[in-house]
């Protein structure tokens, strides 16, 4: 004889399954990405590199020997000024005497200016009605470099990334060449990639030498 109460323990049984979960898929894991903490922050910031991570600090600040965070720099003295050195005389003689080159903006890519002692012939591109071009500059020495023009009135912007750096001085050259006219000076450090953005202008293009003052 069947027993009347079977079916009710299935039911039962059933009920339970289902107020439980029952064979239903746990829910998948938050695989959403978690920003990490700068550790160089907030005095620097981190620069990831192929062979070692390194804290990029602050003025006034240097980087632990022990691991990657900017402390202090008990030797740092604030600076008053910019030396521009012998005002654009080196400089005026790569204008005469090369070596030469020849950079075209794109806005696909960002040619470089990096090699020293080199007058570069920058063209710049059409916007809006105006002339602009950002290029790429990857500093091989760390301290004080200048960026002579050709002319003053052309806007500079020096990005890392996204953060625009500064200028520490500008002046004008010295009257030792009509090539270079203006001098911008930045305190830029070794390994980093930096920008350097000219215009919006009215000019289509300048010449260039950026030098690194020992």
């Amino acid at each position: 004889m069947r027993s009347p109460f079977r079916p009710l323990l299935l039911a039962s049984c059933v009920a339970a399954l289902t107020a439980c979960g029952g064979d239903a898929a746990p829910p998948a894991p938050d695989e959403t990405p978690q920003e990490q903490a700068d550790p160089c922050a907030p005095h620097g910031h981190l620069h990831r590199e192929p062979d070692a991570d390194w804290c990029h600090c602050d003025r006034g600040y240097l980087a632990t020997e022990q691991g990657l965070s900017c402390v202090t720099d008990p030797h740092y003295v604030p600076r008053d000024g910019f030396d521009f050195g012998d005002n654009g005389a080196h400089a005026c003689w790569h204008v005469a005497n090369g070596p030469f080159a020849t950079v075209t903006a794109t806005p696909e890519r960002q040619p470089r200016v990096d090699d020293f002692h080199t007058h570069y012939t920058v063209q710049l591109r059409p916007e809006h009605g105006l002339s602009v071009g950002t290029f790429s500059f990857k500093a091989w020495a760390t301290g004080d470099f200048v960026l002579y023009l050709s002319t003053p009135d052309i806007p500079v912007t020096v990005k890392e990334g996204e953060r625009v750096l500064e200028p520490v001085g500008t002046q004008a050259t010295g009257p030792f060449c009509d090539g270079l006219k203006q001098m911008v000076g930045y305190e830029l450090t070794d390994k980093v990639q930096y920008t350097v953005t000219f215009g919006p202008t009215a000019n289509t293009g300048l010449g260039l030498v950026i030098e690194h003052l020992q």
